[in-house]
Parts: C-alpha cells; structure tokens; sequence
C-alpha cells in the first residue's frame, strides 16, 4: 500500500486539498462588522442589607452603571461585554461591582441583560455581585451609544466578617435622559 501512494504523491495532494479547503473556510474567524455598543445610566430605587442577602435594612440605594457589549449586528443577536456600577447603599457606604455582562435577546428591543463579577465595598471588603436587567435597550445601527431603560435586580454578597451584603431594585434611567436638561439649557443660553 506505501508503494502504491508514493507512486502517485499528485493525488494525495489534492486530496489534501479537497478536505483542508473547506475546513479552513468553516474554522476561519469571519470579519467582525459588529461595532462595540455602549450604555451608562443611573440606577435608584430600594434596597435592603444586613448578615445575609435580605431585606432587614431598607433605604434608597442609587448607583451609577455603565457597560459595553460586543458582538450584536442585530437586535436578535447575543451581546458580551464588561461592565461597571458604583454605587451607594443608604449614603453609608461606596460600592464597586466590576463584571461581565450577557445580553440575551428575549424581544428585540427588550432583552435580558445577567452580570456577575467581583464586587468590593469601601474598597476594602471583596465579595461577589450578580444582577438582571430587563427593559428597553435599542441597537443604535449608526452610532456606538445604545439606549436603556428598564428593571434591575441586584444581589451583592460581602465575604469580609460583619459586612452586610444587599438586595437591591432599582429602575434604571438612560444617560440620555439625564441629559436632556442640560442640552435644552445649553441651547437655550446660545
């Protein structure tokens, strides 16, 4: 059997060929079109700390949150990207949540946005954090920036002794929004 293919080494060329040429076209990374899609916003709304994730302290909590997501072309498709919040729980402290952001496409402009990552309070006190976001989020087709609205469910544990972890809900309101007095006021004044 050696015999017979080292006297015909054109044929095992091209057979070579014929099964590495399509598997070179499926394997290879296509050209990425999708542009880096950018959010920021404010959450506020109610949470509850103590020992253990609940509700046993009650106040206003408000955070700052921003992220970015790669890989969406369209509204359907999935986004990943990292993602940041600082906050504060009751004014009583500072609160850094630094993570990974999913977007699942549930509806085309209402997806389901999972986070997770480290999470760290008054910058000496690590733990983990997890949210859901689930509201309004447009794929902006001609620019970078991506609008969003809507719900968020937060679970931040502490695993420093004494920390209070928190629960938080809170309605996140697009920088867009916050921003519109601003540029009415500047307009106004030109």
């Amino acid at each position: 059997m050696t015999g017979r293919l080292a006297q015909r080494p054109g044929a095992i060329r091209r057979a070579a060929a014929c099964v590495s040429a399509p598997l070179l076209v499926l394997l290879s990374p296509a050209g990425a079109l999708a542009k880096p899609q950018v959010n920021a916003g404010w959450e506020t709304g109610v949470c509850g700390s103590g020992s253990s994730i609940g509700f046993e302290r009650v106040g206003w909590c408000n955070a700052l949150h921003a992220d970015v997501l790669f890989l969406r072309e369209r509204g359907t498709d999935y986004g990943l990207g990292p993602s940041l919040r600082l906050g504060t729980a009751r004014f009583d402290d500072l609160r850094l949540d630094a993570g990974l952001s999913l977007l699942i496409p549930t509806f085309e402009s209402f997806p389901l946005v999972l986070e997770a990552g480290p999470h760290l309070r008054n910058f000496d006190e690590p733990g983990v954090f997890g949210s859901v976001f689930f509201g309004f989020r447009s794929l902006n087709h001609y620019g970078r920036y991506e609008s969003a609205s809507g719900l968020s469910l937060l679970a931040e544990r502490s695993f420093t002794a004494g920390t209070p972890s928190a629960l938080w809900i809170t309605a996140r309101v697009d920088a867009g929004w916050l921003a519109l007095p601003f540029i009415f006021a500047y307009n106004a004044l030109r």
